[in-house]
């Protein structure tokens, strides 16, 4: 996530590179459903490596499943921004 938010906003790599991940998510991810996914993915990740769990009811499954949404919305805006820059809005 935060690779991907250095390559965005790369003027703010460097800040974004020293503060958490939470942060850099809440700051820098401005579409509603990727935020909502990275920071689901980093609710469980912190789970699996600190000692008294917030999440019970959850496993490494889904852990799995929100870092995959994760990666397919990155894809998904990386691919729209792809078509919008090769098909600009005026040509005909």
């Amino acid at each position: 996530m935060k690779d991907y938010l250095c390559r965005l906003h790369p003027a703010e790599a460097e800040k974004i590179r020293g503060m958490t991940l939470a942060a850099c998510i809440a700051e820098h991810v401005d579409h509603v459903k990727l935020k909502a996914m990275a920071a689901r993915a980093a609710w469980l990740g912190n789970d699996e490596t600190h000692y008294v769990r917030k999440w019970e009811d959850k496993d490494l499954d889904d852990l799995k499943t929100v870092i995959n949404l994760t990666v397919h919305w990155i894809e998904m805006a990386e691919m729209t921004d792809s078509v919008l820059r090769d098909m600009p809005e005026g040509k005909k």
